[in-house]
């Protein structure tokens, strides 16, 4: 196994530097397998697809909204994370209880109520 990957790696390494558009792709299409996986291990029935579709900003017909702001809302905590990382700003509790407030934004209000109030 640690024979092909070091196969695959160096093919991928002579494609570099990738371009900017490329990058984006990737970028894109890392955010949009996280989401979706991230998701459906909770219980969201949207598919790959549906989620794409999603994130383009179409709501899906026969989905309930709590799924469509799962998917938006585990997106945008994903470029808050980016531009955490982008920064090097430190793990803090305001940063933690921040990621946690975007996920859960328009889902469950009683938590992001009560977010902070028991964290000191």
């Amino acid at each position: 196994m640690l024979v092909k990957i070091s196969e695959k790696l160096a093919i991928l390494n002579k494609k570099r530097p990738f371009s900017q558009n490329t990058l984006i792709s990737l970028r894109e299409n890392q955010n949009l397998e996280w989401t979706y996986n991230s998701n459906a291990i909770e219980g969201n029935t949207l598919s790959l697809k549906e989620t794409k579709v999603v994130l383009e900003g179409i709501t899906m017909g026969g989905k309930t909204v709590i799924e469509h702001l799962e998917v938006i809302n585990h997106n945008e905590a994903i470029c808050f994370l980016e531009e955490l990382v982008k920064n090097r700003s430190i793990v803090s509790q305001r940063n933690i209880n921040d990621l946690h407030l975007l996920v859960l934004k328009g889902i469950d209000t009683q938590t992001q109520e009560n977010i902070g109030k028991t964290m000191s």
